[in-house]
């Protein structure tokens, strides 16, 4: 018969008191009789439970704050320039957004509040009427947004947490303006467009003789509503570099929920009363087609955590343990023999 002997576990947890910054020590012990030949095996078994069972007792609240910084990628989705065949659109990067970052974590699931500044819009090449590249036209709105977001957290590992996001995003018109350069050139003006009344312009049977012209304004602030709601999904991922600092990244794509020209604008856009177009009727500055702000964005952040615990009560008083004096003593138990 193998012989058996006691083996004893002794359990330890430390803990940060916020607001203290001193650290505080429970200690339990376990005392099972096991084969001698295994012991190992069976230790790292027990270990590993109470290890578990120690990570859901001590769940903690997360609190951080920050920085943050990134590059987007705006697309103007515009369905009156797309039929347009003068424009033709181009990618561009734009070196936002950029704000602080709040954010609340608790197991499962977080929130985060990230006001930041936002550029948007697209550049569109302007083709002549052979398809050459003549110029840009530049749709520019700049915001001033309030993302609202939820976390899912995808994984809860005590140092790194992926998240799917969904947000909501209340947004303020800081600028917004549409202007065009192009070369001195002929270009083909769609039906229902106005043909600028100034010198220079001249309709031809295969379209109109322009000037050169250098930043343009095209459409001014005031044809631009002054809000707009962006609603986004994407990840964001959380890595804990010490237990004060973390670095994120966060991706999403934005999508725009309202067209961001004012409704007075775009009537004058679908019922044409300005200088004729090439056919002689009245037109409008542009074909008419709604119109939504997409982007995608990426960035990195930088973030002060603060780590709220929940308060611990023994099972006797019920009294909540806040600072290391309050915990019980041990009793001092002769053991048994």
């Amino acid at each position: 018969m193998q012989s058996k002997r006691p083996v004893h576990f002794t359990f330890c947890l430390s803990f940060t008191i916020l607001g203290i910054g001193k650290r505080v020590f429970l200690t339990s012990s376990l005392s099972l009789t096991l084969p001698k030949q295994r012991p190992t095996r069976m230790r790292f078994v027990f270990s590993s439970l109470l290890l578990v069972t120690s990570s859901l007792a001590l769940c903690q609240n997360t609190e951080s704050f920050g920085i943050f910084g990134g590059l987007n990628i705006p697309f103007t989705v515009d369905q009156g320039l797309y039929k347009d065949p003068r424009f033709a659109a181009k990618g561009v990067v734009r070196g936002t957004p950029v704000g602080i970052y709040y954010g609340y974590d608790e197991t499962g699931f977080g929130f985060a509040l990230t006001p930041a500044y936002v550029m948007l819009g697209q550049t569109y090449k302007i083709k002549n009427t052979t398809g050459g590249d003549v110029g840009f036209r530049y749709v520019k709105t700049n915001y001033f947004t309030i993302p609202v977001a939820l976390k899912i957290h995808i994984n809860d590992l005590s140092f790194f947490r992926l998240s799917l996001v969904a947000a909501l995003s209340p947004s303020i018109l800081i600028s917004g303006r549409e202007t065009i350069t192009h070369d001195a050139t002929k270009l083909k003006y769609p039906a229902g467009v106005s043909v600028p009344t100034d010198p220079g312009y001249t309709v031809a049977y295969d379209g109109v003789f322009v000037p050169k012209v250098l930043n343009q304004v095209y459409v001014s602030q005031d044809k631009f509503s002054i809000f707009q709601l962006f609603g986004s999904l994407g990840l964001r991922s959380d890595f804990d570099l010490n237990d004060t600092w973390s670095i994120n990244y966060d991706g999403r794509i934005n999508f725009g929920l309202f067209d961001s020209r004012k409704s007075s604008y775009l009537q004058k856009l679908k019922n044409p009363s300005g200088p004729a177009d090439v056919n002689g009727t009245p037109g409008a500055p542009d074909i008419y087609g709604p119109r939504r702000d997409v982007y995608i964005s990426l960035e990195i952040g930088f973030c002060r955590i603060i780590q709220t615990k929940e308060k611990f009560k023994t099972k006797q008083s019920g009294r909540s343990i806040t600072t290391p004096r309050d915990i019980p003593k041990p009793r001092n138990k002769k053991p048994r023999r």
